[in-house]
């Protein structure tokens, strides 16, 4: 890759796009699009509730030649009305960003679990994944009561929607975990496992429980960032775009 993708010295433009998505039962959502020429692109998971505010820095310092695609997931696109917890609905969504060039996804907090999904839904499309902050066990356990207090019935009403569609999910990947996490033996391309040592919402063991779920052998690499939050998106974007590069450059050395 001759020393790596030139980081992009003015910030990156990106342009909201509506399409339909592939659902069991289709759906109109949005996507957020920094373009590239090159043969990369990035295709991000937001974490629950999904906000695309999280992101708009990300998407400012792509790189060059990387094009990022950051998919507002179903339940969080404009006129969403129910929350979709079927793993498969999720990943269905990015499909339409899996062609015409090589793939990365990378999976922040819930949307971890997506990426790694995508991954092995899609090993032709796919050549790698990064979690970022992944939600592998369950939040820290002083999070649940604010979890549970959004549901109780004088509270709930005041309560945004979206924020009900994230306590579903939340709840809902409980019996899909499983099954997926025993597939990870099966996923043979590099993976990068980010995590916060300072995360105040998923605990570092989580990265650490991830790696284990992997064969020993396999072309995974757990990196801690020091004082990083649990929006290492917002805070170390530049250090997560190494990490998506160095997946990437792996992925290149598999295939010479």
């Amino acid at each position: 890759m001759n020393g790596g993708r030139k980081r992009q010295k003015m910030a990156r433009r990106y342009k909201e796009i509506t399409y339909r998505a592939p659902l069991k039962e289709p759906v109109e959502t949005q996507a957020y699009i920094a373009e590239a020429p090159g043969d990369w692109r990035l295709v991000v998971f937001p974490g629950t509730p999904a906000r695309k505010y999280l992101f708009e820095r990300f998407l400012r310092l792509a790189p060059a030649g990387l094009e990022v695609v950051l998919i507002a997931r179903p339940g969080f696109g404009r006129g969403h009305r129910r929350a979709f917890l079927d793993f498969d609905d999720q990943v269905a969504a990015a499909k339409p960003f899996l062609e015409d060039k090589k793939v990365v996804t990378m999976g922040v907090s819930y949307g971890g679990e997506l990426a790694l999904k995508a991954a092995l839904d899609f090993p032709k499309e796919v050549k790698g994944a990064v979690t970022v902050a992944a939600l592998i066990t369950e939040p820290r356990p002083y999070v649940q009561p604010f979890v549970d207090l959004a549901g109780h019935p004088f509270v709930s009403p005041l309560v945004p929607r979206t924020l009900h569609h994230s306590r579903a999910e939340v709840a809902g990947r409980r019996a899909q975990i499983g099954p997926l996490f025993e597939r990870l033996k099966e996923l043979h391309s590099p993976v990068t496992i980010l995590h916060g040592d300072f995360d105040h919402l998923v605990d570092m063991a989580d990265a650490r429980t991830l790696r284990r779920y992997f064969p020993d052998d396999a072309d995974v690499e757990v990196r801690t960032v020091s004082g990083g939050s649990h929006f290492l998106e917002m805070q170390f974007p530049k250090l997560v775009y190494d990490a998506v590069e160095g997946v990437i450059q792996r992925a290149e050395r598999r295939a010479v």
